[in-house]
Formats: C-alpha cells, structure tokens, sequence
C-alpha cells in the first residue's frame, strides 16, 4: 500500500489518547510503535467521551504523534441517540475535514464509528484515496445478533451492502481474529486482502506479580482470596450476568471474591443485581488510571473474558491479550467455537464455558479453589501463550508489513 508520501499515516477513529478505551489504547501504542519504526503519523479523532469534563487542545504533538482533534458532539455514550449522534458528528466532520486537505497520504480507518468506513470510500472515489480498514465490531451484524434490528430491514440490508463496497475498495482489511476474516471473506469473496492481526499488549508493563506484593491487592482485601476479575468496558456486548449469579451461589465461600473494574451500559444492571442479593463478595470499582494497570490487572488470579451469544465473528474481545499478560487464568464465557475458546483450549491457560451455565462456571471456581497446582498451570501456560503470539511488538511489526505494500 506505498504511497507517494512515503511512510506517512492518517489515523481515523473517534477515540485516542488520553481516552481509557481499549481502543483507543491500542491505536495509541499502534501509532506510538509505527512513529518508533519511521512512520509519520498524524491522527484525526474527537474530544474524549470517557472523560468527559476533559476539553483537550484541538491541535497536540504527543511523542511525535500530530493529533488534531475535532469539535464532534459528546453527548453520553451510554445513550443510544447520544452515541448515534456523538458518531454522526464525528463522521461528517471528517469527512469534509480530510476532502478540502491536501495531504494525499493512506488512511487508516477504524471502526469506531461503526459506519466510519464510509469516509474512505467516497474519497477513493473523489480523490483516488487509499485506505485500509480496521474491523473491531462489525455492524449491522452486530445490531442483528442482538436483536436491536431485523436483518431483512431496510437499513440492514443497505448498511450491509454498503459494508461490501466499503471493503472490496480497500487496499487492505485487517480483522482481529480468524472467525471474522472467515465471515469479510464470504462478504467480499476470498482473496489477500483481508489480513488476521491480533490484538496484543505491553508486556513490559504488564506482567504476572505475586498479589503479596501488590499494593492493588492488599487495598482491597483480596491477598488471600481467589479472586476473579472483569476489567474493562462493562457494555452491552459482554455477558456478565453469569458471574453476579456464580456470585449468589457463592456467597457461602468467603475465600472466592468477583471484581468489577470499569464502566459501561451494563454496569448499573449487574450493581442492581448484586444489590438485590445483597452480595458482599462483589466488588465494584471505576475505571483505574493508565498508570497501575500493572497492578490493577494482577490483583486477581482468574480474569474473564466474555461476549453474548454469537458475537464471535463480529466483535472481538481485547482483554484476553492484558489477561494472559498480567499471567492470569482464563475464565472464557464464550461461544464454544470461538476464537477465545480455541486459543484458551490450545494453550491450556483456562477454561471456556457457555454464557449463561452459572453451574459449571460455580463449579469450576470450587475447583479451582482447590487445586492450587492447576491454577498455577493455567497461570504459567497463559503468560507463555502471550510471550510467544500476543507480544505488542509481533503485532506492531504486523501492521508495518502491511502499511509498506
């Protein structure tokens, strides 16, 4: 995908630097990893959403980054029509931002806004632009697993339509997981355009900690417990109830405590739930700064990575690769079939089980609780399967492959 720029990069996404987003993280260290390779990267994103008192300079250099941030809306993100409009705003403001610029360098475009591909297809048309793509959550797919659109509707049929052109004008397609490539390949007929790269993470920074040792684990209490630990977005996508019910069954067992850190659409549910059962082995906790990441992902012995039924090949989870980083057991609540369930089975660093089997994943946990010798099996295997495919250099280096064709 040379350009006659060179190695220069537009970044298009909603949410960068300081946003506490997955993704923005991840495109942040992508751009921060690309800038070190020789890149030159210039970045158009919005205001941040999920600090919402933060209004940040529309123009800033961070470590060699440009970042131009646009006065899109920020209404709650937690709102559909305050979301839909958060997205619109920052669409078409791209959109007409990046026409009348003169700079001819490649895009690469992520889908947040899901509908963010659009941008790149009319200006390959109007201008001959190149793009690539970045797949996190694809909709209207999405939308029609969960139910919130039919998939014969109108808007459904064109959005999906629409997704096909997107694609096929791409220069490159890059998906997360294999299940979705095998999903945009039925799409847009099979060819090399669609690359697989999995998410990552800094290992460096990340890496398994005695909970004796951490000052995250002895603020809460959780030193001598098995503690098992959601950390991230608390949104729609993520099946969580099973765990505020394994909590119920639970309750008895003073030495197994669940952990919340995050926010998200679904929080408010699950903190109701638990208060109708009035659990004391639930522990809610809000988003934890950038900076103990290190700590606050180690203070567990199980982390939990989940999606509803049948998002697998639509949405792909990040949290497996801090997870397996931070050297915790995999509590996977996953369809059986998924890319998590394969990974997690492959490199037996866990244990997969259907979204709503509260019993297995209550008798696991006993399990578990039991058998010290297996939990740190899963532990080691975990750390082991990250250091051999999920470092953030392997898949940096990934991205620079595909941004030289």
């Amino acid at each position: 995908m040379k350009a006659d720029t060179g190695k220069k990069i537009r970044f298009i996404l909603q949410y960068f630097y300081p946003e506490v987003a997955s993704t923005a993280q991840l495109m942040t260290e992508l751009a921060q990893g690309l800038t070190a390779r020789g890149y030159k990267i210039k970045v158009y994103c919005g205001q941040p959403t999920y600090v919402r008192s933060k209004t940040l300079l529309p123009k800033e250099v961070f470590n060699n980054i440009e970042i131009e941030r646009l006065s899109c809306t920020r209404f709650e993100k937690n709102s559909s029509i305050g979301r839909m409009m958060n997205w619109l705003s920052y669409t078409v403001l791209t959109f007409f931002r990046l026409l009348f610029s003169g700079d001819k360098s490649p895009l690469f475009i992520i889908s947040t806004p899901p509908f963010l591909f659009v941008v790149g297809y009319l200006l390959k048309i109007l201008k001959g632009q190149k793009y690539v793509c970045l797949i996190y959550d694809l909709y209207p797919d999405i939308a029609v697993k969960l139910k919130y659109m039919q998939e014969n509707s109108i808007i459904a049929k064109i959005w999906d339509r629409c997704n096909r052109a997107f694609f096929k004008n791409a220069d490159f397609v890059i998906v997360p997981s294999e299940n979705m490539k095998t999903l945009i390949d039925k799409k847009i007929g099979k060819n090399n355009k669609v690359k697989v790269i999995y998410n990552w993470a800094d290992g460096d920074f990340i890496k398994p900690m005695p909970k004796s040792e951490n000052w995250f684990a002895k603020k809460y209490d959780l030193v001598n417990k098995l503690v098992i630990l959601y950390a991230g977005n608390i949104g729609l996508f993520h099946e969580l109830e099973t765990l505020i019910e394994a909590a119920g069954n639970l309750r008895d067992n003073k030495n197994i405590q669940f952990v919340f850190i995050g926010e998200g659409g679904k929080k408010k549910k699950l903190m109701d739930m638990a208060g109708e059962k009035k659990l004391d082995n639930v522990l809610f906790l809000p988003y934890q700064d950038k900076s103990i990441l290190s700590h606050s992902l180690t203070c567990s012995d199980v982390s939990v990575v989940s999606l509803e039924k049948n998002l697998d090949f639509v949405a792909a989870p990040c949290k497996l690769y801090t997870s397996m980083a931070a050297g915790q057991a995999i509590l996977g609540l996953v369809d059986k079939n998924s890319d998590v369930a394969k990974i997690v089975n492959r490199y037996e660093c866990g244990f997969c089980v259907d979204q709503d089997d509260v019993k297995a994943v209550v008798e696991t946990l006993k399990n578990l609780s039991q058998n010290l010798q297996l939990m740190d099996k899963y532990k080691r295997n975990a750390r082991k399967c990250f250091e051999e495919n999920f470092r953030k250099d392997i898949m940096i280096n990934k991205y620079s492959d595909v941004f030289s064709h």
